[in-house]
């Protein structure tokens, strides 16, 4: 991972400080809950907490939730038009008596019930002709497969129609991997984020380990190994496809 340095003498907020669930049914304006214990980061008692919620571009949203040692939610968690989204993301701060961000949490995702979690996060989308695009835009900067929500039960289609999972998926893989290793030049044993050390692991168990070090110093050799990842992914049976894809246990 990248060592990080804080110049600010901000405090870390940790995903184990918090957990955040999504209140509501699929298709309908969702709202949420955040359950707090911030009495380990450090910061004073008085400081007041705030949760912001967003997704890609959209303006974020914020949430009072009183002060740290009296940490209350507000009446009112109604996502709005960020609900109707999949890959709503959340942070929390902490700032003091003059607006200064004391406290911060990287970008937390929606808490799943479920042990499996997606490798590969699913989004219906507006793509106009494009039946399906990758975008670089999930939790630090990790991939988001896009469909086309034009097209009557695209999401069913992507999951089982055979004609999509031979032509799509192995095309989404090499993508990623070619952005990981090539476009990135990632050190393939030490990976910046998780997400690109959890594709990385989803080939190794497919094929073999990638070539040590990086791109730029081994050319032939990663993408001869990209090469192998897409021969073997693509002799699993198609319908085990869309499930180790979306279906994910690190």
């Amino acid at each position: 991972m990248l060592r990080r340095f804080n110049f600010t003498d901000r405090k870390t907020i940790q995903k184990s400080n918090v957990n955040i669930s999504i209140i509501g049914d699929e298709d309908e304006i969702k709202s949420f809950q955040a359950i707090m214990d911030l009495s380990s980061v450090g910061v004073p008692g008085d400081g007041k907490v705030i949760v912001e919620a967003w997704y890609r571009m959209m303006q974020s949203q914020r949430y009072e939730y009183s002060t740290v040692e009296k940490i209350t939610p507000p009446e009112d968690t109604s996502l709005g038009l960020l609900g109707l989204t999949e890959n709503v993301r959340f942070r929390v701060i902490v700032i003091d008596e003059r607006g200064k961000i004391i406290a911060s949490s990287r970008a937390i995702s929606i808490k799943r019930e479920e042990k499996r979690t997606s490798l590969l996060p699913v989004e219906n989308n507006d793509l106009d002709s494009t039946l399906w695009k990758v975008s670089m835009e999930g939790d630090e900067g990790g991939p988001i497969l896009e469909l086309n929500n034009r097209i009557a039960a695209i999401k069913t289609v992507a999951a089982q129609d055979p004609r999509f999972i031979h032509s799509v998926y192995p095309a989404v893989l090499r993508q990623i991997l070619m952005k990981i290793a090539v476009i990135d030049n990632v050190d393939m044993q030490n990976p910046d984020f998780d997400w690109q050390s959890n594709w990385i692991l989803f080939s190794e168990r497919i094929h073999v380990p990638p070539p040590e070090g990086m791109y730029s110093d081994n050319k032939e050799d990663v993408l001869d190994w990209i090469d192998g990842v897409i021969e073997a992914f693509s002799k699993y049976r198609k319908k085990d496809w869309n499930s180790k894809l979306l279906e994910w246990e690190p």
